[in-house]
């Protein structure tokens, strides 16, 4: 098979996976998300706050204890925000989908499922 219809079908892969049920779940919990202001200042007041305390760890900086039940605290607010939630399982159902993908891609350049097809969940024709 030539490298021009490799990269078309990979196109066209790509073009499957913008339009899987998974991306448009993802989009759309994001579009949620950003509207909602009190949720988005959350994220950005937690990512804010993780790279602040990143850096100075890396920096070897001793982090009081203050800051760090600070970002405990807003770990909390986010695992407690419906749509925060909502946009993670999105995430991690996308996450899933591609890893099968990749899985799928390995597999087909390694020559197949190594042990049969009941070592990757079945559905495969070696």
């Amino acid at each position: 098979m030539s490298s021009e219809n490799i990269i078309k079908m990979a196109f066209e892969l790509g073009s499957s996976i913008a339009h899987s049920e998974e991306i448009n779940a993802l989009k759309k919990a994001q579009e949620k998300l950003v509207a909602d202001e009190e949720a988005y200042n959350l994220i950005m007041r937690y990512q804010d706050t993780r790279m602040r305390l990143e850096q100075k760890k890396k920096s070897g900086l001793i982090l009081p204890q203050q800051e760090e039940n600070h970002l405990a605290i807003l770990e909390q607010q986010l695992n407690s925000n419906p749509l925060v939630q909502e946009l993670l399982l999105a995430q991690e159902r996308f996450d899933n989908l591609m890893q099968a993908v990749y899985f799928a891609m390995n597999q087909a350049i390694a020559g197949g499922c190594a042990g049969g097809c009941s070592s990757c969940g079945g559905g495969c024709s070696e």
